[in-house]
């Protein structure tokens, strides 16, 4: 017997799966545990669990960089102090990360 139909189910479930995973990248779940929940069971029930998981959530942290000596710093500052013992007065940056 010819199946026509069982390569393009196939690849249709692939897709699903990708998909669904792909939706699971801003959860704490993660995009893996997602993909392979999906895979081995059914898209339906990798989407379920998916659903059910919390977000995950971006912390945002200021940096404030030195431009001349490129060295970072948690505390605002006026001036570099490590330029500022070598003499100089380099102003710093304000340089904002988001992070997990």
């Amino acid at each position: 017997m010819y199946y026509s139909w069982f390569l393009p189910s196939i690849l249709v479930y692939l897709i699903l799966v990708l998909i669904i995973s792909a939706f699971a990248n801003r959860r704490k779940i993660g995009r893996l545990k997602v993909f392979f929940i999906s895979l081995f069971f059914t898209p339906l029930m990798g989407f379920v669990i998916y659903k059910l998981s919390q977000p995950s959530y971006l912390q945002n942290f200021t940096r404030y960089r030195c431009p001349e000596c490129v060295v970072d710093f948690t505390e605002p500052h006026k001036d570099c102090p490590l330029c500022r013992k070598k003499g100089q007065h380099t102003r710093l940056i304000v340089v904002k990360y988001a992070g997990i």
